[in-house]
């Protein structure tokens, strides 16, 4: 019985748990690259915001960066776990032979 590939799996399918997978560890392998992903996204937009902020732009309320923030964390959220950039997939694409190799050698000491 072989499984599916992990590449065959839309970008949408990076942050859910699908069914068609066959183990834990392809499941966490697809999490991971999906977090990741929204990691670096973050990264850019608040690197992006710094870039082209201008002085003005500085608010006296403490919590206006926070919110800043959250608000970037959210939409990286939400981008990551739409697909993203294709990172995530790309990850998938590089990772899925290990993966792959280390459960069949599983398999084989098992039986």
């Amino acid at each position: 019985m072989s499984t599916p590939s992990l590449a065959s799996f839309g970008p949408a399918a990076l942050q859910t748990v699908g069914l068609h997978s066959s183990s834990v560890q392809e499941q966490k392998l697809r999490k991971a690259a999906a977090e990741f992903e929204s990691i670096l996204l973050s990264s850019f937009w608040k690197s992006m915001k710094e870039s082209f902020a201008s002085p003005e732009d500085d608010s006296s309320d403490p919590a206006h960066e926070t919110l800043e923030d959250f608000g970037i964390q959210a939409m990286s959220d939400a981008v990551g776990k739409a697909g993203g950039l294709g990172i995530g997939k790309l990850i998938l694409k590089h990772l899925e032979p290990q993966l792959s190799a280390d459960l069949q050698a599983k398999e084989a000491k098992s039986q």
